[in-house]
């Protein structure tokens, strides 16, 4: 569940934005700037650029003209324009590397003091829905060995869980032949918008009963919006997509309100019942299970006495806490959003690496089935990685993150059609040993590399 904040420490989940350059080596030695494209996110990148000049000023009616309803909402102009001010302190700013779409940057920034990732993304209006400023990670050392691997790993500084495993012909997570003990695969930890895997078997469960239908129509509401990543937040209230449509956006781009209009649709206890039939170790850990936005109120929206009362709680007494959720527009305090880390007190979703496998196992089986057919393309949208194409000619992803998390989960399969699972999970009880998105990128591509060479 990425939550788009215009702050110096967040970061989106791995593939939803363009992979940085590394950090240069003598940030004192300025390279030569690259020009932003003539693209809808290259020109608001070169106004946030202008606008962190040292004698710039940025008003409030240019930050309305330039940011969607959706980014104002959770990053108020109050909020967003001290960050413009703490920014231009370390001015001028030279952007040296930029990779991304029409729609999507990553701007690498160099100046006296400091690097900076800035990652910038637009609507379909050309507004500005995504603006993070985040250190960009050091030079990738690639991993020699799984040994090597599981070291990087246990070496980032925050709770991790690694699993590389290869899927049986009975349908089992058997970890890949090598892999230390270490790696934690069965070690509960947030997992954030990874729970979408379960998500999306409902769905697929649903139209199999015939409770759905895949061009069954979705309406948006001020009662189902929910907060970003995606795109639907931005949308007016009477907007309709297809469930299909509602399920590419929330496994593709990882939508939040098109989340919640799938787990209102299938209802609740559905998802919590395909937690369980995709073999989640402990099903009751994720009942009852909050839409997106049911997470945001608890989390940011209620302070810490709302959390308590949700660590506290039984299942009986959260199922009857998230009856309370308000309806209608929802409100958070935005200036928590970036450093408030809330997973410790439940507010998140939780699975093992083992469980993640498993459901994505699960999905590639009802991938199999004639109601199941859109799974496939749906999965693999977006691979979240760059790996051999000719080794691996499909992969599905789902990636996670929230405050202090982040974490991904690949299913792929190789040239002979057996499957490969590769899934990282990490959580800081503290937003600065949080693992940035590119961290595990590298990981996963290790893996796959390690993987194609064994």
């Amino acid at each position: 569940m990425a939550i788009v904040l215009a702050v110096t420490a967040c970061a989106a989940e791995p593939g939803e934005d363009a992979e940085p350059t590394p950090t240069p080596s003598s940030p004192a030695a300025t390279p030569d700037a690259v020009e932003m494209p003539d693209t809808p996110a290259g020109r608001q990148a070169d106004w946030v650029l202008a606008e962190l000049e040292a004698d710039a000023s940025t008003t409030s009616d240019e930050a309305i003209e330039r940011f969607s309803a959706a980014f104002l909402a959770a990053a108020p102009v109050e909020t967003l324009l001290p960050v413009f001010d703490q920014l231009r302190a370390a001015a001028p700013w030279t952007p040296i590397d930029l990779e991304g779409s029409d729609e999507a940057l990553r701007v690498v920034l160099t100046s006296s003091a400091q690097d900076l990732a800035m990652d910038l993304a637009v609507d379909a209006d050309g507004r500005i829905s995504t603006l993070f400023f985040s250190e960009p990670p050091p030079p990738h050392d690639p991993a020699t060995s799984w040994e090597g691997l599981v070291e990087d790993v246990e070496e980032l500084g925050a709770s991790t869980s690694l699993l590389v495993a290869d899927v049986s012909s009975d349908g089992e997570c058997v970890p890949r032949d090598g892999m230390p003990a270490g790696s934690s695969a069965d070690e509960p930890l947030p997992i954030g918008s990874m729970v979408k895997l379960y998500v999306l078997g409902a769905v697929v469960d649903a139209v199999g009963r015939g409770d759905l239908d895949w061009t069954t129509p979705l309406t948006v509401t001020d009662d189902v919006r929910s907060l970003p990543s995606g795109r639907l937040q931005d949308e007016p209230t009477g907007t309709q997509v297809t469930v299909q449509e509602a399920a590419e956006l929330m496994i593709s781009i990882s939508d939040n309100t098109a989340t919640d209009l799938l787990v209102h649709a299938v209802g609740r206890e559905q998802v919590e019942r395909a937690v369980a039939e995709m073999a989640h170790h402990d099903p009751d850990a994720l009942a009852p299970l909050p839409t997106t936005r049911e997470l945001f109120w608890l989390g940011w929206g209620g302070g810490p006495e709302l959390r308590e009362r949700w660590a506290a709680a039984d299942g009986a007494g959260r199922r009857a806490l998230l009856a309370e959720a308000p309806a209608g527009p929802l409100a958070v305090d935005v200036a928590s959003m970036g450093t408030t880390v809330v997973w410790p007190s439940g507010v998140d979703w939780f699975a093992t690496a083992s469980d993640l496998c498993a459901a994505h196992v699960a999905l590639a089986e009802r991938a199999g089935t004639p109601h199941g057919e859109p799974v496939t393309q749906i999965m693999s949208a977006n691979p979240g990685v760059e790996v051999d194409g000719e080794e691996w000619p499909y992969v599905a992803f789902k990636g996670g993150s929230s405050v202090g998390t982040m974490g991904g989960s690949w299913y792929a399969e190789d040239d002979d059609g057996d499957a490969l699972v590769v899934v990282l999970q990490t959580a800081a009880t503290d937003v600065a040993d949080a693992v940035p998105a590119e961290t595990l990128v590298h990981v996963a591509e290790d893996a796959f590399r390690l993987a194609a060479e064994d």
